[in-house]
Parts: structure tokens; sequence; C-alpha cells
């Protein structure tokens, strides 16, 4: 029989409102929502801390560096794990669990390349989001509590990290409209009207009925 479970996969610039997107568009449709919580299946799935995963959260081998001084400093008594573990054995353990999730259920996820780690799923659409500077900026500063000059030069840093991560681990761009399903921006429909045009895009293609 073949699996029909509905998957949706968001990438976003940072401050661009995914989670926020993903998690009512996850309500919406009544499935689960995972973005951080990824990291505790890779974790669960392998029997390793999930201070294994969080400290390369999205980071590419070329961009974060070597992981083995982090992981060995994690490691307390004589076992040691130098030369165990790499930042790619890393990525593949996360990617194992989005697979998985993948077949077991229905499910949003942010992040995490899972529109590259799915690419041979046919049940899973890929959204990119997008907003502009000035609506990003005033999100992540009402959201940390920094100023509005301050969220603008991390939202430079975080955009170049995702960037790192999504083109090291996989053959596409991250953020180019050809890459995704769809691509939207956030500044113009707003978080609802964002969820709104996603749940009628899926029911344009039979995968979700409005009431």
């Amino acid at each position: 029989m073949e699996h029909t479970n509905l998957i949706i996969s968001i990438g976003r610039q940072f401050g661009a409102g995914g989670r926020a997107v993903g998690r009512k568009l996850a309500e919406k449709l009544g499935i689960d929502y995972y973005d951080k919580e990824l990291i505790l299946e890779a974790a669960k799935d392998f029997g390793f801390a999930p201070e294994f995963f969080e400290k390369t959260d999205e980071q590419s081998a070329s961009f974060s560096g070597n992981v083995l001084q982090w992981v060995e400093s994690l490691v307390t008594g004589g076992f040691q794990t130098k030369n165990f573990l790499s930042q790619d054995t890393l990525f593949e353990m996360q990617s194992s669990a989005i697979k998985r999730l993948a077949k077991e259920k229905s499910c949003v996820i942010v992040g995490r390349c899972s529109d590259y780690v799915l690419r041979d799923n046919p049940n899973c659409i890929s959204v990119f989001l997008h907003s502009s500077d000035d609506d990003r900026a005033d999100r992540i500063s009402q959201r940390t509590h920094i100023s509005k000059e301050e969220a603008l030069a991390k939202m430079e840093i975080e955009d170049k990290r995702r960037a790192a991560y999504y083109n090291f681990y996989s053959n596409k761009t991250w953020g180019m409209c050809c890459t995704y399903t769809l691509s939207i921006n956030v500044s113009t429909l707003g978080i609802d009207g964002t969820v709104d045009f996603i749940l009628n895009y899926l029911k344009s293609i039979g995968r979700y009925t409005i009431n």
C-alpha cells in the first residue's frame, strides 16, 4: 500500500516567522510539529544526549569546524570519543530521524535540510519563507529584546549560517525559489495569511479539506 503521510518541510530566513507559521499550520492540519524537537528524536534513536546535536544544529562541517573537540569535552571517565563522531555523522543521524518520522506520521518539519533529506518522498511539500528586513528585524527585536540594529546584524549572521548548512549538505541553493514547491513572502501575507495560503495550496492538490 502506498504511503500517504503528508510532510510539510519549511525552510526560512531568520526572523521570517517560520516557527509561528509551522506551529499554526500543524495545528490547523492536526499533525505534529518538529523544530528543535528533531534533536531529541535523533538523540533518542541513537542513544546520545541531546547536547551532541544542539551544539551543531544547522551548522555545516566547513562552517562550524571540528565538533570532536566539544564531543570529547562532554564525555567523562575513561571512554574516549575521539574519531568516533563527525559532523557528517551527526547530520546523518538527524536525517535518519527525519526519514523515520516521515514514514510514521504526517508532520511539519522546520529546517534541518528536511526538504533535501526527503527529496525522494513524493508526499513532501517544501516551503521557503522570506520576509522584508524591517519585518524580520522587528520580529527578532520583540522576541529577543534587542535593538533593531542588533537584530539586523544577527539576521545576517544567522542567514549565512543556515545557507552554509543547507548548501553544504544538499545539491541545491538555500532560498532560491526554484528549490522549493512554494516560496512565500510573509511580509505580504502575514503569519495567518501565509498559513491560509499553504492550506489553500494543499486543498488544490487534494491533500486538505477546508471546512
